[in-house]
């Protein structure tokens, strides 16, 4: 098969040796030509599919909203969702009608009583004040749904945002108390006092909160508490009669950070009530503000989007319409996107490629030199009840009761987040729907569920570069198979290799296994500690080491699963041997530009490392890649034996 488009040598960059970085060599002549454009914070592989997924999703919502429909149906709810979100018009008519009734009723909070009371309201709007709150399986129980709490209520991306004091992190905060100033001016609801003041209680609630890399720890933020024991942690605002309240009619609830209720209660009764009044207003304007008129859309971009993420322009409106029907009723147009973009034949040699990744796992783990028999048997068990989906659900979900009308895109928006809020809910009761995705399928993305112990790759990542499906072995291999063996590892992570079979958080190490595991990732998180990011920052070894894991033993499945399709008769293509193709191929996947400001913030608070290290770290721990590129002892990328890091 002859596949030598699939990999354009003409943008590698000739002058970078492959042993000093690989990733540099590979995508060099990409990353040159290919600047961050103005209206993205960052430009690369995964924005490219996604930007041509979104020019399929304009053109069906387009169609859609200019054809008549049956009411309900997904066209029509589509179709309408579009319509509505594109009348600029309307818009700036209806300005913030919408939030009028929440707004009132927020200004007329007088006690603790009443806070309980607005946010009761506001929770199930999506209004991200105070604390988190959502359904998933139980970690003891995968059959059976749990109520998550969350610490929350932040208006910047991370705590540690709140709590440096460097010069540059000063002069964002106060960037953040103008934008919230501003928006609060927009609304009448304040200004530059009130928004001060916002900022000292969120302060309190950052002091309160785990910092990134501690809610990655399950020891920490595994905590269940009976819903009739919540008032030990909240008893001034009375939380097991607010959780009741909102629908929770199990009998516990998961904590994940105890502390920070304990210590929200008391910033409930010590702040001034005219404070919580400005708080609850803010929360309420930055959920909504890109459905609201331009003053407050634009004022949220220009510290959102330029002044934390470095975009230069908004994109185009369609396009953030787009996303937003895909947040809000995303599998109404992930089914007409399917309809258009996903074959069958795509699907079938997806599954293919599962099945042998799955093969080489347990192959990886039957060879382990560090772990016992006894893991080994329970490591296999675990992989041994690993689901997977492809492409898109057996089941689409049901909208019954949600109604999207053309008249008020805001409105729209918040029954499609009450509906939400109400569904999640509402099904707690009932046993875990396990056909149910967690994104839609047109999203360029896939995921491990621990407590479903599955994998999921939907359609829209299984499209170039990602994945040919005329594309030989080595170029699918090393691309989308790295990412299916990076799904498949992260059940083997340090949070996943938490969970069994059945999805239920047990031990099953022995302990001189887990301890040497232990032992090997914390090798891991030194590696990766080590890597500068601009001139004052470096990778977080700890937020991302389950990142980092995946990523090492998503290469080495994906190469051993690739070596199983060899025979005889495999060509070189292009000048390059398929052993050469598949690691060319893992690298072109990751080409990525960022803004400087883009960087910086995912530095703080992405669980993923820049695309840079995700080659060059885990290629560096790879022997076989040194050897295919006949790397000489002392390059950057051919670490010492007594160096690698192998753990799956």
């Amino acid at each position: 098969m002859d596949s030598i488009d699939h990999l354009d040598s003409s943008l590698f960059d000739q002058e970078t040796s492959p042993g000093a970085d690989f990733y540099r060599h590979v995508n060099g002549g990409w990353l040159e030509a290919n600047p961050v454009p103005p209206e993205y914070p960052g430009w690369g592989a995964g924005l490219e599919v996604h930007v041509r997924n979104e020019q399929i999703l304009h053109d069906i919502l387009l169609e859609t909203s200019q054809s008549p429909t049956i009411d309900g149906s997904p066209a029509q709810m589509v179709g309408d969702y579009f319509a509505a979100g594109m009348d600029e018009a309307a818009i700036a008519d209806e300005d913030i009608s919408p939030l009028r009734t929440r707004l009132e009723a927020i200004a007329s909070i007088e006690t603790v009583a009443d806070i309980r009371d607005r946010m009761l309201e506001l929770v199930p709007l999506g209004v991200a004040a105070f604390h988190g709150l959502g359904t998933a399986p139980d970690f003891e129980d995968a059959d059976s749904y749990l109520v998550y709490l969350g610490q929350g209520g932040l208006g910047l991306p991370e705590r540690d945002y709140y709590l440096r004091e460097d010069e540059r992190s000063t002069a964002l905060v106060g960037s953040y108390v103008d934008h919230v100033t501003r928006q609060l001016d927009h609304l009448g609801a304040g200004g530059h006092e009130e928004a001060g003041a916002i900022l000292e209680l969120e302060k309190g609630l950052a002091a309160a909160s785990l910092p990134a890399e501690k809610l990655r720890d399950l020891q920490l933020t595994l905590n269940r508490h009976r819903v009739d024991e919540l008032d030990d942690l909240m008893p001034g605002f009375g939380l097991s009669g607010y959780v009741r309240a909102l629908g929770v009619g199990s009998e516990s609830v998961n904590v994940d950070n105890p502390g920070f209720f304990i210590e929200l209660d008391g910033l409930l009764t010590s702040t001034p009530i005219e404070t919580i009044r400005a708080y609850l207003a803010w929360h309420l304007v930055r959920r909504y503000a890109s459905a609201l008129p331009k003053r407050f859309e634009e004022e949220a971009f220009d510290f959102y989007k330029r002044k934390l993420g470095g975009q230069q322009q908004p994109r185009e409106r369609w396009t953030r319409i787009v996303g937003a029907a895909a947040a809000d009723i995303g599998e109404q147009v992930a089914r007409l996107y399917v309809e258009r973009a996903f074959p069958p034949e795509a699907k079938a040699r997806a599954e293919q490629m599962v099945e042998g990744l799955l093969v080489a796992m347990a192959r990886s783990i039957r060879n382990l030199d560090w772990m016992g028999e006894g893991t080994k048997a329970e490591a296999l068990a675990k992989l041994q009840g690993f689901s997977y989906k492809i492409g898109y659900p057996d089941e689409w979900r049901d909208y019954t009761g949600l109604e999207i009308g053309r008249d008020s895109y805001v409105s729209n928006r918040m029954a499609s987040s009450v509906f939400e809020f109400g569904r999640e809910i509402g099904r707690l009761d009932d046993p875990v729907d396990k056909g149910e995705w967690a994104m839609p399928a047109h999203v360029v993305n896939a995921y491990y569920h621990p407590l479903l112990n599955e994998i999921v790759f939907p359609a829209g990542i299984l499209q170039p570069p990602f994945f040919y499906p005329d594309a030989d072995d080595a170029v699918n291999y090393g691309a989308i198979g790295s990412v299916i063996g990076h799904e498949i590892t992260h059940g083997f992570d340090d949070n996943g290799s938490q969970f069994d079979a059945a999805g239920r958080k047990r031990n099953w190490w022995a302990d001189e296994d887990r301890a040497e595991f232990e032992r090997r990732a914390e090798a891991l998180v030194a590696q990766f500690s080590r890597y500068p990011v601009g001139d004052d920052q470096k990778v977080n070894g700890k937020l991302t080491v389950g990142e980092n894991i995946a990523d090492l033993g998503g290469l080495a499945i994906a190469y051993e699963a690739f070596l199983a399709t060899l025979d005889g008769n495999s060509p070189d293509i292009g000048g390059f041997s398929p052993r050469q193709r598949f690691f060319l191929s893992y690298a072109t996947i990751w080409r990525m530009n960022y803004t400087e400001e883009y960087l910086r913030m995912l530095v703080n608070v992405d669980v993923h490392a820049p695309n840079r290290f995700r080659v060059n770290g885990p290629l560096s721990n790879h022997p076989q890649f040194a050897d295919v590129f006949d790397l000489d002892a002392g390059m950057p990328l051919r670490r010492p034996d007594d160096d690698l890091v192998r753990i799956w």
